[in-house]
């Protein structure tokens, strides 16, 4: 499968310098490309003008049969098509096989979130004074405090916080910067976290503007892996039955500012959201609760009672 592996890695390159996508996304992208590739050597299928749009069919019906999510299916399809536009783009090939293939169709499901209660009760569960403990404490009230993805969370340097402008930088999805602000409760546990916890960790007083802000018991950079591990933790202890994810945290900043009145494109502008579709969602959230209290309320929202 050489002219394979010489086509994914020309893709590779064009994914980050032409795309402007992460090693992380890109290598997303690989996986899925894998996984077809395995299926192409199944088949015995060795050029891209092999591929028909009966390949591309044979293959989505396995990944049903074999049990995949239409989320799964539609990512690896959406993989797909960008492989063959470049192919078609770069004169690779001369028909795009993906051309008349229709991307399945999914429900998208409500963001898990956390109510006002919960999130009390979580920032009050680092209990001790450990250096391990109130750096755990700053990154569960940066979480709730800005809505940061678990993947900016960890690339965080000392020098993207201002204490005094109280905000920080964010380095987000195709590595577009923004600014968010921060809330006084999480400007103080991270003020607290740099100066008591972290030179503990680290042994180290002094560090640098371009260190990492956030680091393991080791002294070196959290790693998303790490961060999901420490959050998901205490979320469990908060929650034990529901399927909350650091990620729920982001939801919950969201959902609680559009329910305390703060508009879409505001919340649109903190999160880093390209398309104002993907926050949208939360509307249906809030409306849900909304809906609720209302029907319980109002007096004559409830059922009519005959006379």
């Amino acid at each position: 499968m050489g002219i394979w592996q010489d086509i994914y890695d020309e893709y590779v390159i064009f994914l980050k310098t032409q795309k402007n996508l992460s090693d992380q996304t890109a290598l997303s992208y690989m996986s899925d490309l894998n996984h077809f590739q395995s299926y192409l050597e199944d088949k015995q299928i060795e050029n891209p003008e092999g591929v028909t749009i009966n390949t591309i069919r044979d293959y989505l019906a396995l990944l049903y049969k074999s049990g995949y999510a239409r989320s799964t299916i539609s990512r690896r399809l959406s993989c797909l098509r960008s492989l063959f536009r470049y192919l078609i783009q770069t004169g690779k090939i001369n028909n795009n096989p993906l051309i008349l293939i229709r991307t399945p169709k999914k429900g998208r499901p409500l963001p898990q979130f956390l109510y006002q209660t919960e999130v009390e009760k979580l920032l009050e569960q680092p209990k001790s004074r450990g250096a391990l403990s109130l750096r755990d404490q700053a990154m569960l009230e940066l979480f709730y405090s800005s809505g940061l993805r678990i993947g900016e969370i960890v690339q965080i340097n000392i020098i993207d916080i201002d204490f005094s402008g109280r905000v920080i930088r964010v380095k987000g999805k195709g590595r577009k910067e923004r600014i968010v602000p921060l809330g006084s409760y999480a400007c103080h546990a991270l003020l607290e976290y740099l100066q008591e916890a972290r030179p503990v960790i680290t042994e180290k007083s002094n560090p640098l503007p371009e260190d990492p802000f956030f680091v393991n018991s080791r002294g070196k950079r959290l790693t998303t892996r790490g961060v999901y591990g420490i959050i998901t933790k205490y979320l469990k202890e908060v929650a034990p039955f529901r399927n909350l994810t650091p990620h729920s945290l982001r939801h919950t900043f969201a959902t609680h500012l559009l329910e305390s009145g703060a508009d879409l494109r505001t919340v649109q502008e903190l999160l880093g959201h390209s398309r104002m579709s993907s926050t949208q969602i939360y509307t249906h959230i809030t409306g849900e609760r909304i809906r609720a209290v209302y029907q319980k309320a109002h007096p004559r929202a409830k059922e009519r009672e005959e006379k």
